[in-house]
């Protein structure tokens, strides 16, 4: 007995670092994983965010014709609010995906902020008084999509290309982000 647990050690000493070895490989397979994962997610989120665009501006033309009307119409029809609050939730599960990866967090904050702002402007925009804040409101969206798809990393060089910022903390607040809200 004595004998066994002195090479006892000895014994498991080659299986630990073996398993050592093993965990490291597959973290970095769950890694080049991860990251081939959320490209492909940041795809479907920049094909939303484009599609989002071109109903916004075409909806914000429609209302800027006629800016004294009522606020009714697309802008306000339950499937546009559907998929701009489904953009929202793709921009905040986005933001914490790369948080969880140890991603840039710079886009982590982002993405943060695009999905507090659609929320805020599809408030505003139910709240519009008329056409014309309806218009204004649908401007700014329409700007917000455009951006959400020009910083949408297309490839693995463009989401390395990130930087971290200072100290990883968002700046704005929640309060902060909307600047042009009526």
């Amino acid at each position: 007995m004595q004998g066994l647990s002195r090479r006892w050690p000895r014994f498991f000493g080659w299986q630990r670092r073996f398993g050592a070895f093993l965990v490291l490989a597959f973290m970095g397979i769950g890694g080049l994983a991860s990251a081939t994962d959320i490209l492909a997610d940041f795809q479907a989120f920049d094909a939303e965010a484009q599609a989002l665009q071109v109903l916004s501006e075409q909806a914000a033309k429609k209302a800027s014709a006629h800016p004294f009307a009522p606020p009714e119409g697309f802008a306000l029809s339950g499937e546009f609010a559907r998929r701009i609050d489904a953009f929202s939730t793709h921009a905040a599960a986005l933001s914490a995906r790369i948080d969880a990866m140890g991603g840039p967090k710079d886009l982590r904050c982002i993405y943060r902020g695009m999905a507090e702002d659609a929320k805020k402007r599809l408030t505003a925009l139910h709240h519009a008084k008329n056409a014309g804040e309806q218009a204004a409101v649908l401007k700014d969206m329409d700007a917000l999509f455009m951006d959400a798809s020009e910083i949408t990393p297309k490839d693995k060089a463009a989401f390395a290309d990130r930087h971290d910022g200072d100290g990883g903390q968002c700046q704005a607040a929640p309060d902060q982000v909307i600047k042009s809200l009526p």
